[in-house]
């Protein structure tokens, strides 16, 4: 599996948990995270009924990395359950780099025009 650089990717916001986060169905390599931002591994469980988890390291079942501005309460282990209403996909929010998302997100003086037009995007 390919391990790809967090750092220069653009990655789909979505929400997980009430949060708004970064996904990509790749691994990330850990050291390319920005810091501020927090990286999780999605999973499948596959034994018995299909259950999403969201942990810390997904071993077996991969489907997927998120990047969240705020740690996840519950990933260490065998993770959190991830119902259907949890994780949020297709919300036409656009892809960011984390660089992109932290300016949205964590600045103070955030501006949706100055990112259209450093960007050419809106929101």
């Amino acid at each position: 599996m390919n391990i790809i650089n967090a750092s220069i990717t653009r990655m789909e916001e979505v929400e997980i948990f009430g949060v708004p986060a970064l996904y990509t169905p790749c691994k990330v390599s850990r050291q390319t995270v920005h810091l501020g931002l927090y990286c999780y591994e999605l999973r499948m469980d596959l034994e018995g009924s299909p259950v999403r988890r969201l942990a810390d390291q997904a071993g077996d079942g991969f489907i997927g990395t998120i990047l969240t501005p705020v740690p996840v309460e519950g990933t260490a282990g065998e993770g959190r359950i991830v119902q259907p209403e949890d994780f949020q996909t297709g919300l036409e929010a656009g892809y960011y780099t984390p660089a992109e998302f932290e300016e949205k997100y964590l600045a103070p003086d955030y501006d949706p025009l100055r990112l259209e037009q450093i960007y050419g995007k809106t929101d």
